[in-house]
């Protein structure tokens, strides 16, 4: 068998879990670990945050896939230099290895200019990424592939005839990287995003508070108003409307939807009335809460449930939890649905709180 070069498999198993086992000749494991990383990531994904799964089982999924992946790197390295010769492993050790070079450069910018003791090129190299990130960052994917090609042309040291494989390599890298950060951005944007509650309009439901490691961490389920519409008693997470703009608001809200398209709400002896019957709230609000309107001493005078009215059509009523302490339709009026972001499913955060939401 050929000596095989185990940093060239690191940076191989870099792009995605199992091809430096294959390069290495270990095809069968290699295939094991790529069938293994989709099949855990798959899962663990679905099960955070789909209606019915459970987060912490979820977590445990992308954990492992996390190990998996960490491990696999050792292992690519070592399945390389299983069958190498001690003569190319004697070699390979005496210099700079321009494979690690390219590895380095991808964990950190210029570290692999760095460690063949480039540094004024890697100086430069920072440089021009701080630049870029200002002026132009779409073209800091190339200016990262440009640095990690450059770490191993770079290196003193060279043990192949052509410099198209680490030139693929630091391509393929960069697309790596790049196809990771638009499923990240097109999973928050059209599936599921995390959200943290800035204040306590929801307790005690979702504990809120401006320090977000204390605060609720939740799931907030993109799909779901895509098959069916909105439901009273969801809690869920919309842009400000206009009135809230208005008042200069810009952060999303979090609320739960009380009053539907087309019903008449109003607000009497501190109960909510839908169509002149008192909606029961007791599963998210003890009885000694009341709804009152002097909660609204800002924004519209007289406030929008000053007086009982009909909720037009594709919009929604929306109300805290927390009714002594929450801004919200009582004062400024309802939502319309294009606002709606998507409905809160489960808190996943802090672990004592791990749920989910009905």
């Amino acid at each position: 068998m050929s000596n095989k070069e185990p940093w060239l498999a690191v940076n191989l198993s870099t792009i995605f879990t199992g091809i430096g086992q294959i390069y290495s000749g270990n095809k069968q494991k290699g295939y094991l670990l790529i069938f293994l990383t989709i099949i855990l990531s798959i899962v663990g994904f679905w099960l955070i945050v789909s209606p019915t799964g459970n987060v912490t089982i979820g977590c445990i999924f992308l954990v492992s896939t996390a190990i998996l992946r960490l491990w696999n790197l050792f292992d690519a390295y070592a399945d390389a230099k299983r069958n190498n010769s001690q003569e190319f492993e004697e070699l390979r050790n005496s210099n700079k290895d321009p494979w690690l070079a390219m590895f380095l450069s991808h964990i950190f910018w210029v570290l692999g200019q760095f460690y063949i003791g480039k540094w004024l090129i890697g100086i430069l190299a920072i440089i021009i990424i701080l630049i870029f990130s200002f002026i132009f960052p779409l073209l800091l994917p190339v200016i990262y592939a440009c640095i990690s090609y450059l770490a191993y042309t770079l290196s003193p040291v060279h043990r192949e005839t052509s410099k198209k494989t680490a030139l693929i390599i630091s391509l393929l890298l960069v697309i790596s990287s790049l196809f990771s950060t638009g499923l990240a951005f097109s999973i928050k944007t059209y599936v599921a995003e995390a959200r943290w509650i800035p204040s306590g309009a929801m307790e005690p439901t979702l504990h809120g508070t401006p320090n977000q490691w204390e605060a609720d961490r939740v799931i907030v389920d993109k799909l779901i108003y895509h098959f069916q519409a909105p439901q009273r008693g969801d809690i869920v997470v919309f842009l400000p409307t206009e009135e809230l703009i208005k008042e200069h608001y810009n952060a999303a809200f979090i609320k739960r939807i009380i009053g539907l398209p087309g019903e008449k709400v109003e607000l009497k002896n501190g109960k909510v009335y839908v169509n002149n019957q008192v909606l029961v709230e007791d599963k998210y609000i003890s009885s000694e809460q009341h709804t009152e309107i002097d909660v609204c001493t800002s924004g519209n005078q007289p406030p929008y449930l000053s007086k009982a009215i009909t909720i037009p059509q594709d919009s929604y009523l929306m109300l805290g939890d927390n009714r002594v302490a929450s801004y919200d339709s009582r004062c400024w009026g309802v939502v319309p649905h294009n606002l709606i972001l998507g409905k809160v499913s489960k808190i996943f955060y802090p672990l004592h709180r791990i749920r989910k939401i009905d």
